[in-house]
């Protein structure tokens, strides 16, 4: 129990990693099919139903991929609190706006985040072990603090 409360991967078995795969696979797929539809949605809605494009129904879809990868990814490895919010602003600032480099991306960027939060937190009180989760929301907060003043008028124009 601890070890889902804490976001520890060092207690992960296979099964665990079988678990994760099945859904993630299926997940990021869709995610990856919907990348020009994310594109059009952030147009004004006006602009994307004269497109041709149904924005609640794929306001929905977009929603039920994000919780559905964001829920297995939870149950399996637990709660990492800035993980989600820093990793896709940092590649929206490396990558640009265009969901086709931006989705791929943010899952490379972020399975390099979290191994790293990991790492460090093996390594750094050696014979101990700080969580991922501890070590992202030490470094998190400070970084979303500084993204969003690097990023102040950039969105929402």
């Amino acid at each position: 129990m601890a070890s889902i409360v804490d976001a520890n991967i060092t207690m992960k078995t296979w099964s665990d990693l079988q678990t994760l795969a099945g859904y993630a696979v299926a997940g990021l797929a869709i995610a990856l099919l919907v990348t020009k539809r994310c594109d059009l949605l952030s147009l004004e809605d006006k602009t994307a139903r004269s497109l041709g494009l149904d924005v609640n129904k794929n306001r929905l879809l977009i929603s039920a991929v994000a919780v559905l990868l964001a829920s297995i990814s939870t149950a399996v490895i637990g709660p990492i609190s800035f993980l989600g919010l820093i990793v896709p602003h940092i590649a929206r600032l490396l990558v640009g706006t265009s969901h086709k480099w931006l989705v791929p991306y943010t899952m490379l960027l972020g399975a390099f985040c979290l191994l790293l939060a990991d790492t460090i937190g093996r390594t750094i009180a050696t014979p101990y072990e700080i969580s991922a989760a501890v070590i992202m929301s030490v470094v998190g907060g400070p970084a979303f603090i500084l993204l969003l003043r690097k990023a102040r008028g950039t969105y929402g124009e």
